[in-house]
């Protein structure tokens, strides 16, 4: 990741230094990620994809098991990501984890 393709996020590296506690919602991929191993490859394509059925062929899974595993997500994370903001904090927790890593 290079600082000049950050645009805006580059704020949060200021605030998300490696080897730091991390954000809240960092803790909660976390946790959650510790209990589905499935979890963090279904939330990266859905966060970087275009839909849920690009999500779903891109990690080669059935749109309606992707559905039933986005409802498992959000039970263990605590709030929406099939939402616009819950799709937004989804992308923000991802990128402040990876910002995070020592």
């Amino acid at each position: 990741m290079y600082a000049d393709e950050l645009g805006g996020i580059a704020l949060l590296a200021d605030l998300v230094a490696p080897g730091s506690e991390p954000p809240p919602d960092v803790r909660a991929l976390e946790h959650a990620a510790a209990s589905a191993p499935w979890l963090p490859a279904t939330l990266h394509a859905v966060a970087s994809t275009t839909s849920l059925r690009a999500a779903a062929a891109g990690i080669n899974v059935h749109h309606s098991t992707l559905q039933d595993r986005l409802a498992h997500a959000e039970h263990l994370l605590g709030w929406p990501i099939r939402t616009p903001q819950g799709r937004l904090r989804l992308q923000l927790a991802l990128t402040m984890r990876q910002l995070a890593r020592p």
